[in-house]
């Protein structure tokens, strides 16, 4: 894919996601993750975190995961939207780091303030290129 094509999907893809509640959550925490303002993440997981979430693993914990996170891989980018509904993404992204790519869910209460009520953020499985065709 050209680069002029890779840019015309990834707009798509970004406006996909503008079009979703849990989209907008997503995008708002990449860009403070990005911008390496964690006390400003801290204050966004205490907001837009559902209490649940917040109840198993506390929000200075989750902090703690993504600056080990910020460590190890750096910046992130979206790579493609896999899937955008209105509660519910899910988004391959690309690291600044390290080689790979990253598969990262986001789910939000259907109600208003439309807090996040599920997150995943995991590498995803690189492809054995030691098979042969045959055993693809």
């Amino acid at each position: 894919m050209s680069e002029a094509n890779q840019q015309a999907q990834q707009s798509v893809d970004i406006l996909a996601l503008r079009q979703s509640q849990a989209g907008m959550r997503f995008i708002a925490q990449m860009h403070i993750y990005n911008t390496g303002n964690m006390e400003r993440l801290l204050t966004f997981i205490i907001d837009s975190y559902h209490d649940n979430l917040l109840a198993q693993t506390h929000a200075e914990e989750r902090l703690g995961a993504f600056l080990a996170q910020v460590d190890l891989i750096g910046k992130v980018k979206v790579k493609q939207v896999l899937a955008a509904n209105e509660y519910h993404v899910a988004v391959v992204m690309e690291a600044e780091k390290v080689a790979g790519f990253f598969y990262v869910e986001a789910k939000v209460e259907e109600d208003y303030p439309h807090k996040i009520s599920h997150y995943m953020f995991q590498p995803m499985q690189p492809v054995n290129s030691s098979l042969s065709e045959a055993d693809q």
